[in-house]
């Protein structure tokens, strides 16, 4: 999640959505749909390790905080803020224990 936002923070993001302006936006937004996909699978199986019932949707549903940082950092609040609060909401969510500052 953090190095997500780390990509975001580093404008990395922002590329990628000027990309998907281009004349083969199609070829940039399918490249990026493939690239979510992976970055899921690594959570997926972390889920799943942990014995969470549907590790799929789970991951899915974190990756939502992750969507939600990220246009919070674009719209200029606190990139540090955002990734300590979307962390400490993925871990509470994740283990029902919301870690310590």
């Amino acid at each position: 999640m953090s190095s997500q936002l780390d990509l975001v923070r580093g404008g990395e993001h922002r590329i990628a959505q000027a990309l998907a302006g281009v004349r083969d936006a199609a070829v940039v937004r399918e490249s990026a749909v493939r690239a979510h996909r992976e970055l899921l699978t690594p959570l997926i199986g972390a889920l799943t390790e942990l014995g969470e019932e549907d590790p799929r949707r789970t991951a899915l549903l974190l990756q939502g905080i992750v969507n939600a940082a990220t246009t919070a950092i674009e719209n200029g609040d606190d990139p540090v803020a955002v990734t300590d609060r979307a962390v400490r909401m993925a871990v509470t969510a994740i283990t029902g224990v919301t870690p310590e500052r």
